[in-house]
């Protein structure tokens, strides 16, 4: 009884699985403007394109923030793809847009980890049991785990830049920028 339970268990598990495998299919390949590797990252990751998209709009968020009184107000940035319209043309705007759109989805990435909405991923295992025997504390709290986050931005914000030329120099330099940006903040500032 107990291995034909195990049996039929493992059958739910694997078709459970198909079922959530050929639903991140279907949404991911809806999804406008995805480059193959992100479409990759998304079909293997479900529960983190939610919080990707979150990010992407936590930037563009702040984006319109910092340019509020400006001649351009982020206003060229729509609803095209996860990220926004893009930017065509290299410009001082255009850096600013994909190094805060970067930041966003590392912030965003290291938030839903410490609050244990995205599997694989937790806290900062390097602060668990932290014992500091001098001032007589431990830490017992969980630390955002921010090289997770950042690392999580690279490969998926980093996997656009397809073609081989400047731009795409250009578009990685900036994306590394905001994300450097931000880990002083996250030292600093809780999420």
């Amino acid at each position: 009884f107990i291995q034909t339970f195990k049996n039929v268990s493992g059958l739910l598990q694997r078709a459970l699985s198909s079922v959530v495998a050929l639903g991140a299919n279907i949404i991911c390949n809806k999804i406008p403007g995805l480059a193959p590797r992100q479409r990759a990252i998304c079909q293997s990751r479900p529960d983190a394109i939610i919080i990707i998209g979150e990010g992407a709009q936590l930037g563009i968020n702040e984006c319109h923030y910092q340019f509020r009184y400006g001649r351009w107000n982020c206003s060229a940035l729509g609803e095209r793809t996860v990220f926004g319209q893009e930017l065509r043309v290299g410009s001082k705007e255009a850096a600013f847009t994909y190094a805060v759109t970067a930041a966003g989805v590392a912030h965003a990435v290291t938030a839903a980890c410490s609050q244990g909405n995205l599997s694989h991923c937790g806290c900062d295992r390097e602060k668990q049991g932290y014992h500091d025997q001098e001032e007589g504390w431990k830490w017992g709290g969980c630390s955002a785990d921010v090289k997770y986050g950042v690392e999580f931005s690279r490969r998926f914000v980093d996997a656009r830049e397809i073609k081989k030329n400047a731009r795409r120099l250009m578009n990685l330099h900036n994306n590394e920028a905001g994300r450097k940006l931000r880990r002083p903040l996250m030292k600093s500032c809780p999420l």
